[in-house]
């Protein structure tokens, strides 16, 4: 008889609209986020700001202007262009690229990340961006700040895999003494503790279950 798993433990409930947003955003893949069209719109927004930098780039790879790639162009004024003559250019930008993309919302919210607020960004006008972007100076601080953590997070994974790789190779070259091999045999069995730890603390900060 096969032992029983056991239960996973209960997520905290979430109530808020931030709660719901964090929950969704920890647990769906970014393609099938853009798929089930929740970086779009004012959900998108609640969602897309609890993504990591390089989810929004990924998501960026579904937009209209990598898929379709208009004449960028179109999302700047030009030189001695008057502004009602921009203003007109620019709703009809907004109405035929941004309003039918599906990563709008992380588009405007990689925008204000990068504080690039020049041109349309997600359907927004800068100075739209710019009244945002001074409005939410201290989430975004964080948001920069949980980037750079994660960046970084990511950086210790790679390089825990590569001296895991390295040390196997190691052994596999090793024709010396036997305590010389019994030594790097241990040296590889903590490398891979390590990348191990370092991945599950990554699967578990996500809101990934064991079993993943």
């Amino acid at each position: 008889m096969m032992a029983a798993h056991p239960p996973t433990p209960a997520r905290p409930r979430v109530t808020t609209e931030d709660g719901v947003a964090a929950y969704i955003a920890e647990t769906v893949p970014v393609d099938s986020l853009v798929a089930g069209g929740y970086l779009a719109g004012h959900d998108g927004r609640l969602i897309a700001q609890q993504l990591r930098a390089p989810q929004l780039r990924r998501a960026m790879a579904h937009s209209v202007c990598h898929t379709v790639q208009p004449d960028v162009d179109n999302f700047y004024q030009e030189d001695g262009e008057p502004d009602t003559d921009w203003q007109q250019r620019r709703t009809r930008t907004v109405r035929d690229h941004c309003t039918v993309c599906p990563v709008r919302a992380a588009c405007a919210e990689l925008a204000l990340r990068d504080e690039d607020t020049v041109g349309v960004r997600g359907g927004l006008a800068p100075e739209k961006l710019d009244r945002r972007l001074a409005a939410e100076t201290t989430r975004l601080e964080r948001a920069r700040a949980a980037d750079e953590q994660a960046g970084e997070q990511q950086r210790a994974r790679i390089a825990a895999g590569a001296e895991l790789q390295r040390l196997a190779g190691q052994y596999l070259g090793t024709s010396g003494k036997p305590e010389k091999r019994l030594e790097n045999l241990e040296n590889i069995r903590a490398a891979a503790r390590h990348r191990d730890e370092l991945v599950a603390a990554h699967r578990l900060s996500a809101g990934w279950t064991a079993a993943a």
